[in-house]
This record gives structure tokens, C-alpha cells and sequence, in this order.
């Protein structure tokens, strides 16, 4: 009886107390909800960057046609959307290109490369520019 009892001592002495497993998850849910959105902000910026690297890439792709003289700047300036048109222009650009890039923080848009009379090359999702950037 007696060697039963200093095991059931033993077995107690070895695991935790409903306590300190309160404690514990308690501690773990404080520093998941201070790094939660610490995540979701550095998720978002990665997209951001992404976005304006794949807009550089469409840029240049779209410089090197025109420097061979595929694509030709015309006074009134050219607008095209990449991805969505079948246009000559965009079928150059793409085709240029290794695969169509799909902007990351905006999924439901696509780029819009304008293109202005001089030949300067500016690529932007919605209303916002990408490239070339402002401050630049």
C-alpha cells in the first residue's frame, strides 16, 4: 500500500498542473496576436515589392521593343493592359516575356503599360504606378 501510494506521488510530481497549462497558452495566444499582424504587414509589403519588380520586368520588355523598333510610340501615347488584351501591342510585350506576370497585392487588376509619345514607358496597377517610381 505504501509503494503504491509513493507512486501515485511520482506520477503526480512528473506532469503539469491545469495551471500552468493555462499559463502557458495563455502566454502563447499573447505573442501570437502581437505577431499575427506583424506577419500580415510584412505578407503585404513582400506582394507590394513583388508587384513593382514585375513591372520593371514589363518595362524592359517593353524598351527592348521598342529599341528594335516592334513597338512604335505614337503622339497620342499608347495605353495597353497586359494579360487581359489580345492586342498586337500586348502580344509583343508578352511575348517578350517569359510568362505573364499577375499583380500580387491587386489579384483582381492587371498592368497597364502607358507608353507616351517620346518613347518614356510607365507600367501601373488601377490608378496606382508602379514604375517608374516617383522618387526615383
Amino acid at each position: 500500500m505504501k509503494r503504491l501510494n509513493q507512486k501515485k506521488k511520482n506520477i503526480i510530481k512528473r506532469g503539469f498542473t491545469i495551471i500552468e497549462l493555462i499559463i502557458v497558452i495563455s502566454i502563447i495566444g499573447i505573442i501570437a496576436s502581437i505577431a499575427l499582424p506583424k506577419f500580415t504587414a510584412v505578407q503585404k509589403d513582400a506582394k507590394e515589392k513583388a508587384d513593382v519588380a514585375s513591372a520593371k520586368v514589363i518595362t524592359d520588355a517593353t524598351y527592348a521593343q521598342i529599341a528594335k523598333g516592334v513597338i512604335k510610340p505614337v503622339t497620342a501615347g499608347t495605353t495597353v493592359v497586359i494579360g487581359k488584351t489580345d492586342d498586337d501591342v500586348s502580344g509583343l510585350i508578352t511575348g517578350y516575356l517569359q510568362n505573364v506576370p499577375i499583380p500580387k497585392a491587386t489579384p483582381a487588376s492587371n498592368f497597364t503599360v502607358l507608353i507616351n509619345a517620346e518613347g518614356d514607358v510607365s507600367v501601373k496597377v488601377g490608378s496606382n504606378v508602379l514604375y517608374p517610381i516617383a522618387n526615383q
